[in-house]
């Protein structure tokens, strides 16, 4: 593509004297060690490296360089106001606006984005087909690739999605980051629905208040024009109501609120099945049955439910195609390998899931809870005590361990949650998280549940800028296979 349509409609400040309108660009990026030939390089000043200072570092040289101030090169350079701004509006014109010709649903929440993004993707992939973008990495038909970023940097996004658009896929699916729309990752997408799962304690490292939080998620519904949907969770207030008020778009609310356009009643879960009943306007699904845990993925289903019904999609169709769903990975992945007694890993790393989960988990009568968690390093310090609090309100028994330290101590974020922790007698420390989870399952008798956060099914620790090869499914599986040998094998003749 030529410059002169890269650049089109993004304000140019000075033109390098080299610069000129038809230099042939094949490829964007803003990474200097990832530069092809005719490679458009775009500058970014981030919080630990300004690329403005590292352009003698390329081993081949771009053939454009965008920049925001001056620079020292003889490669053709434009300056702009703001990089970091103007380069959605550059990967849009690259790769010539994919989602304008297909149908992209954002999903932004503290919580439930990966579930309800990708239950949205499974529902849909039964009757037409639908992409995924997100925490679990990206996915289109039979095809799955990894993303370290919930929501991708501009232009990796754009380029998925106009490989998806190539595929005559109509639909894509995308977790929206706060961070992500404080970034301008996703300016200059369409959005056909956006879904607001709910709001609560995280991210206030990087947002400092929970106003500014919220504000943050409200970008992606003030983006939204009058023939988008917002899907809005009505219990979560007081955020519900102000995405009402500042969207332009239609507005379909889901919860268990009188008012809720989609009303969840009746709710009952076992480890089995979940059931409820879905009241709308002028119609009540009884007895609707998930294969799915908890209340909170009754929430997930039925947000993916309203944002299909926004698609054009009949519920009577819908619905049925519930039973089917398949676990989302690392998400209330429930162990089985012949043992016991219970073992449940999942991704849970907030208060408010920890507390959707525990809370749920606890309603089985006559069973301990032995909980394995930790948190993050280099992430926010203020949730680490009401983590605690949430655990020391469920569980019998609390392994705390390490969960991506980066260049914090465990020992010191292990000391941040246990002052969150009444009883600390029921606590033990193991900072080491593979010999804290092998411990869980020594314990544990039939009168016990294991449960293990945090992590879900990632495969990786953090330490010191070093990843060490590390999945707690893996370490739980083995560890139970080995043990429990002979049942494992009954317990797969019988499946």
């Amino acid at each position: 593509m030529l410059s002169k349509d890269v650049l089109r409609n993004v304000e140019i400040l000075y033109r390098s004297d080299n610069y000129h309108d038809f230099i042939n660009i094949e490829y964007l990026t803003e990474n200097t060690f990832d530069v092809k030939e005719h490679s458009c390089f775009i500058c970014i000043k981030g919080n630990k490296f300004d690329s403005h200072e590292l352009l003698h570092t390329f081993t081949i040289k771009p053939i454009l360089i965008i920049a925001n101030k001056q620079i020292k090169t003889d490669i053709p350079y434009v300056i702009v106001s703001d990089t970091l701004s103007v380069l959605p509006l550059i990967c849009a014109n690259f790769f010539e606006n994919p989602t304008h010709h297909l149908d992209l649903i954002g999903i932004t929440g503290t919580d439930g984005k990966t579930t309800t993004a990708l239950i949205i993707k499974q529902l849909i992939d039964n009757f037409k087909s639908c992409a995924y973008i997100g925490t679990n990495g990206f996915m289109f038909q039979q095809i799955q690739l990894k993303n370290s970023l919930t929501t991708p940097k501009p232009n990796i996004l754009q380029q998925f999605l106009s490989e998806v658009l190539k595929k005559k896929i109509p639909y894509a699916t995308l977790e929206v980051s706060s961070q992500g729309l404080d970034l301008h990752r996703v300016d200059y997408l369409k959005f056909k629905v956006a879904v607001f799962t709910n709001l609560t304690h995280e991210h206030l490292d990087y947002h400092k208040t929970i106003e500014n939080y919220f504000l943050s998620k409200l970008k992606l519904f003030q983006m939204l024009s009058e023939e988008s949907y917002a899907v809005v969770n009505l219990d979560s207030e007081p955020y519900a109501s102000k995405i009402m008020t500042e969207t332009k778009a239609k507005v379909l609310t889901y919860g268990k609120h009188v008012d809720s356009d989609f009303r969840i009643s009746h709710t009952k879960t076992t480890f089995k099945e979940t059931t409820f009943d879905l009241i709308l306007k002028d119609e009540i699904y009884k007895n609707i049955r998930l294969n799915l845990f908890g209340d909170y993925n009754v929430y997930n289903v039925t947000a993916a439910l309203a944002t299909c019904h926004a698609l054009g999609f009949s519920l009577d169709n819908m619905i049925p195609k519930l039973q089917s769903l398949q676990e989302i990975d690392g998400r209330m992945h429930i162990v089985n390998c012949g043992q016991p007694f219970p073992v449940i890993i999942d991704f849970a790393h907030t208060p408010n899931a920890l507390n959707s989960l525990l809370s749920n988990i606890s309603q089985v009568k006559g069973k301990n809870l032995t909980v394995v968690f930790g948190s993050a390093g280099e992430r926010d310090q203020s949730k680490r005590p009401l983590m605690g609090k949430v655990v020391d309100a469920y569980a019998s028994n609390i392994i705390l361990t390490s969960e991506d330290p980066k260049s914090e101590d465990t020992l010191d974020i292990i000391s941040d949650i246990t002052k969150g922790i009444k009883n600390v007698f029921k606590v033990s420390v193991i900072p080491n998280r593979k010999k804290a989870i092998i411990k869980a399952l020594e314990m544990a008798t039939h009168d016990d549940i294991v449960v293990i956060t945090g992590k879900g099914n990632e495969k990786y620790e953090i330490f010191n800028g070093y990843i060490i090869e590390h999945n707690d499914i893996d370490i739980v599986e083995n560890y139970l296979q080995d043990k429990y040998q002979e049942q494992y094998i009954y317990s797969i003749a019988n499946m």
